[in-house]
């Protein structure tokens, strides 16, 4: 997972790629995520996921095991390279990588039973128009999953370059997902993460995951 989805200097990233994975907690904070997607999306082995902002595949490779196959797209070659390099180690071959923008570059079309994203929508500078760019990459029947902050105080992010919103009141991500043509599904607190904020006072700050579909009869837009 890596906030640098829509960030047209994906070479921010690139100098971190390399170490993106030591801190142990992000791998659970993955796996934490990862558990509460396959408790609220009925998950098959013959679908096809599209993790954006994918970053180094923490939550792809978790999403792998699970489904057909997962593109993992991101806007930073060198996370995307991290997570090739680990998907050959281990000889995982439903992988595929997409360097892309999720606000801007061209998505595929109509091809994903899932689109899921993790600590990526705090970092997009349009959310509302991002949902409606992913419902245009999800089969109809097909499922988001989006896991970010609960509306925090602006104290979770020690260098807020690039950070465009403080989390997120879950009613109105509802409200944004509804609008884009999604029918709700639900939302759970699916990780609890403590950390020193940028005051350095640590604090118990709530991600959660949100879910909804697209109806089965519906028109792409």
């Amino acid at each position: 997972m890596t906030p640098s989805s829509n960030i047209t200097a994906g070479s921010r990233f690139d100098s971190v790629a390399a170490g993106w994975d030591a801190k142990p907690g992000r791998a659970v904070m993955a796996a934490a995520i990862a558990g509460a997607v396959a408790d609220a999306v009925p998950l098959r082995p013959d679908m096809s996921a599209l993790d954006f902002g994918a970053g180094t595949g923490l939550l792809t490779l978790a999403l792998a095991l699970r489904v057909k196959e997962v593109t993992a797209l991101d806007a930073s070659r060198e996370m995307l390279r991290v997570l090739a390099e680990k998907t050959r180690a281990a000889d995982i071959g439903n992988i595929a990588t997409l360097h892309a923008d999720i606000e801007r570059d061209p998505l595929p079309a109509a091809r994903f039973d899932l689109a899921a994203g993790a600590m990526v929508l705090h970092h997009l500078s349009d959310v509302p128009g991002a949902l409606r760019r992913l419902r245009g990459t999800l089969r109809p029947g097909g499922w988001i999953a989006l896991a970010d902050l609960d509306a925090e105080d602006g104290s979770f992010h020690g260098d807020a370059q690039g950070v465009h919103h403080q989390g997120f009141d879950r009613a109105r991500l509802r409200q944004w997902l509804e609008e884009a043509g999604f029918a709700w599904g639900s939302a759970r607190t699916a990780y609890l993460l403590t950390r020193a904020g940028r005051d350095g006072v640590e604090r118990s700050y709530p991600l959660f995951l949100a879910t909804a579909h697209v109806p089965q009869r519906c028109q792409q837009t």
